[in-house]
């Protein structure tokens, strides 16, 4: 596995959620050393965004600036909306951000809702799972 595609409640985890960031944090070391490209769609950080809104303004910031520099951010396109509206899924958020990710040739989903892309083509793992994977 080279390029790796991290839902939105991963960049939470790794930037604001204290009892989760361990393991996202480990994700990172472990990916990191073994060239592994993080990849996230700007859908994500949009969301990212929106959710941490009530942050401090320069602390977001900051947030968003090392998104931009540790992720490559991947732009989100009308194919991908059109795909998203063609699957079974629970929730259409997931499915655009799997559409996303089938499209850019990712080689498996990070995320814990592992339960919202039981549809994927590709390993939807967990942090834990995938941490299993990789040492």
């Amino acid at each position: 596995m080279s390029r790796i595609f991290l839902d939105t409640n991963f960049l939470i985890d790794l930037f604001d959620r204290k009892e989760y960031a361990p393991a996202a944090k480990e994700i990172m070391d472990r990916g990191l050393r073994h060239g592994i490209e993080f990849c996230i769609s700007f859908l994500s950080v949009a969301n990212f965004a929106y959710i941490l809104r009530k942050t401090e303004r320069a602390i977001l910031i900051g947030y968003l600036k090392d998104i931009c520099d540790i992720f490559t951010v991947i732009p989100n396109e009308q194919n991908q909306i059109l795909k998203a509206t063609e699957l079974e899924a629970p929730d259409l958020e997931d499915a655009i951000q799997y559409a996303t990710a089938i499209t850019n040739n990712c080689d498996c989903i990070i995320t814990r809702n592992g339960k919202d892309f039981l549809y994927s083509e590709i390993p939807v793992l967990t942090p834990e799972g995938f941490l299993k994977l990789i040492y």
